[in-house]
């Protein structure tokens, strides 16, 4: 039996740590060999995705040559070229990239489709495959630009592309409701789930993402340093890692920045001394050192889940985030606290408040814990 697994983007992040994830359990719960699958996206960093011992062939909507651009102009910061060739700018094409994707799926004639979706990929034609299928969706979130954080790109979009941005929208509003038709929907949050059954009236069934095992296997760390730390993608829009940067120079306090891409260069010409940027650190054990030995988490995130506030409490470390979306499902009272404004006073006024309070960091893991198994 052929499967196509399907995700937006490839790329060193924690959605593609997921969406791994969901193609060991359709493997783990039958009798087919991953080398009968195929992966389908609209952008890659890589030719192949290794699970286990196995290769699985990766396929772009995006012709071969234009994808090395893409990826060329992302790793490499050329000005103009690398803003002209930005994943983000694929919004504007999503459409046409979704046809030639479902095209290159009904090629393959697969007889399962995974589905795993943070942006578009959700909108694949199903209703013109003429052959039988089954069908399964991860939720990662609706897509944000167009829905839950449509307000705040519209304020940060400028000049010709914010145009662009507003005409394209109303398509894609349209478009985005017509693709509902799914065997099995999972829900990444209770958040998600709510608002896919406000936009698409789909019903999703709760299932937080895995966590390696790494995180649940720590003791508390008695060596607590003088410092924060930041896990995330470098990103203005969403991840508020602007607005991060500007507390911290004006706290005058140590921050580790874990992470790098897309907007990088202009957060690192904003930040001050106080502030270390270091590149996404691929031991496990060195990352869960610098996280487990910090007083606490930042996360300003509109967070659709949270897989970095989530491994941080598995840490034993408070959280300092955002008081809507996914988070106050993970953060309580006893493990950090939840800002619901994001002006600069108002986040130093918190801050001030946070850090003058001494946590009990023993309850903290246990507690989520609890909420992931109960959520799994």
């Amino acid at each position: 039996m052929k499967i196509a697994f399907v995700h937006c983007r490839i790329a060193q992040w924690w959605a593609l740590n997921v969406f791994q994830d969901l193609i060991k359990e359709d493997f783990a719960n039958s009798d087919n060999k991953i080398s009968h699958s195929q992966i389908f996206t609209l952008v890659s960093d890589r030719k192949y995705l290794t699970i286990g011992n196995i290769k699985i062939k990766i396929k772009t909507a995006l012709p071969r040559q234009i994808n090395k651009i893409f990826l060329y102009f992302t790793n490499h910061k050329v000005a103009l070229l690398s803003q002209i060739f930005d994943y983000r700018n694929l919004m504007f094409f999503y459409p046409c990239l979704m046809k030639l994707l479902s095209q290159k799926i009904k090629k393959y004639k697969p007889a399962h489709i995974t589905i795993s979706s943070f942006a578009i990929t959700k909108n694949i034609s199903l209703s013109t495959f003429n052959f039988p299928l089954s069908t399964k969706l991860y939720l990662h979130s609706p897509m944000q630009y167009i829905w839950s954080h449509y307000d705040e790109y519209s304020q940060k979009i400028k000049w010709r592309k914010w145009f662009l941005f507003k005409i394209i929208v109303k398509n894609l509003k349209k478009r985005d409701k017509k693709f509902t038709k799914f065997d099995t929907c999972y829900a990444n949050s209770n958040y998600t789930a709510k608002l896919a059954k406000e936009i698409y009236w789909i019903d999703c069934h709760i299932k937080y993402p895995k966590i390696s095992e790494e995180y649940f296997n720590t003791t508390i760390s008695t060596n607590i340093m003088n410092y924060y730390v930041y896990v995330g993608r470098l990103v203005n829009f969403v991840r508020e890692s602007d607005l991060v940067i500007k507390l911290f120079n004006k706290l005058k306090l140590p921050l580790i920045i874990i992470w790098s891409w897309p907007d990088e260069l202009y957060l690192k010409s904003i930040a001050w001394e106080n502030i270390i940027f270091t590149w996404w650190i691929d031991d496990i054990q060195e990352r869960i050192k610098i996280i487990q030995q910090s007083k606490w988490l930042i996360n300003l995130t509109k967070e659709s889940f949270g897989l970095g506030t989530a491994e941080a409490l598995l840490l034993w470390v408070p959280v300092f985030g955002y008081n809507q979306w996914a988070t106050p499902e993970l953060v309580d009272t006893a493990s950090g606290i939840l800002v619901n404004y994001k002006d600069i006073q108002t986040l130093i006024e918190k801050f001030k408040q946070f850090d003058n309070n001494n946590r009990n960091r023993k309850s903290i893991s246990h507690n989520i814990q609890k909420k992931l198994i109960d959520n799994n």
